[in-house]
């Protein structure tokens, strides 16, 4: 199957807005990337990921609404709209990308993502291979006493955009998001500015601070308190059903005691589609 029966429609914004009203389309639009446009033609790509690394280690005193989303958007990467599936995941994989494009720099057709991909293997694949076989048994964790400045300090150091959380017992009880960083930004931003949502720098770099509300704030009081998990021995195809029915970038994988052994994310599942 091509790239074209798999391919959404993109959001698109222009090149020409502020971060903070970036952030804002992202989480009303409920998307994770949108194409950015400028004089109506495609010319890159801005994810949540690429905002919230940048919105959290940036330490420019320049106002982050000043600085121009070209800093951040990353270059598209064209596929032909009759290019396999297989052959997508592929380019996927080596190019280190979340997302593809069909089309060209004058016209996108469509926009493939990893969840397209999970949607791909849970219908088109008949095998058996385990979540066992393809998960990953090493997984970035911080504990619901950890105050935010550390947590974020430990996602930008591994490059993440989630983190999951632990209490003291070691139990897997939340996961912390940039959405949901994003959505204190936005309730901070709304209290200090009636004219409108703006993200400064005295809010970003407060995330940050080890003597402001980045120290008081702690783990517990910004997780979502939901981790969904999986069996070890369970198929991917039910990993791909529940990452799609959960509208989830990854499922925590259970051994045989209940115990946390590892995640299953959409890269794996992409992982099992090359091979």
């Amino acid at each position: 199957m091509s790239v074209l029966e798999y391919s959404q429609s993109p959001i698109s914004i222009s090149k020409n807005i502020t971060i903070s009203q970036v952030i804002k389309k992202l989480l009303e639009s409920n998307f994770s990337r949108l194409i950015v446009t400028e004089s109506g033609k495609p010319v890159g790509i801005v994810t949540e990921k690429d905002i919230g690394l940048f919105l959290f280690s940036n330490t420019s005193n320049q106002g982050l609404d000043d600085i121009p989303l070209a800093k951040i958007m990353k270059p598209l990467i064209f596929v032909d709209e009759t290019t396999s599936m297989q052959d997508a995941a592929k380019i996927l994989i080596e190019k280190e990308v979340s997302s593809l494009v069909s089309g060209t720099n004058e016209k996108i057709i469509g926009i493939i993502t990893k969840t397209d991909f999970v949607s791909y293997y849970l219908n088109n694949t008949s095998n058996n291979l385990k979540v066992v076989d393809y998960m990953s048994k090493d997984y970035v964790f911080t504990h619901t006493a950890a105050p935010l400045f550390k947590v974020i300090r430990k996602m930008l150091q591994n490059r993440i955009s989630r983190i999951i959380v632990k209490d003291q017992k070691e139990n897997q009880i939340g996961i912390i998001s940039f959405r949901d960083l994003f959505r204190i930004s936005i309730e901070l931003g709304s209290e200090e500015d009636d004219s409108g949502f703006t993200i400064s720098n005295q809010i970003r770099k407060g995330f940050l601070s080890e003597g402001g509300f980045g120290n008081i704030s702690l783990a517990r009081d910004v997780m979502t308190k939901k981790i969904i998990a999986i069996k070890f021995n369970q198929n991917l195809s039910d990993a791909c059903r529940i990452i799609l029915e959960n509208n989830v970038s990854g499922l925590a994988v259970q051994d045989g005691n209940g115990s946390i052994a590892g995640i299953i994310s959409k890269t794996d599942i992409i992982r099992a589609i090359v091979k």
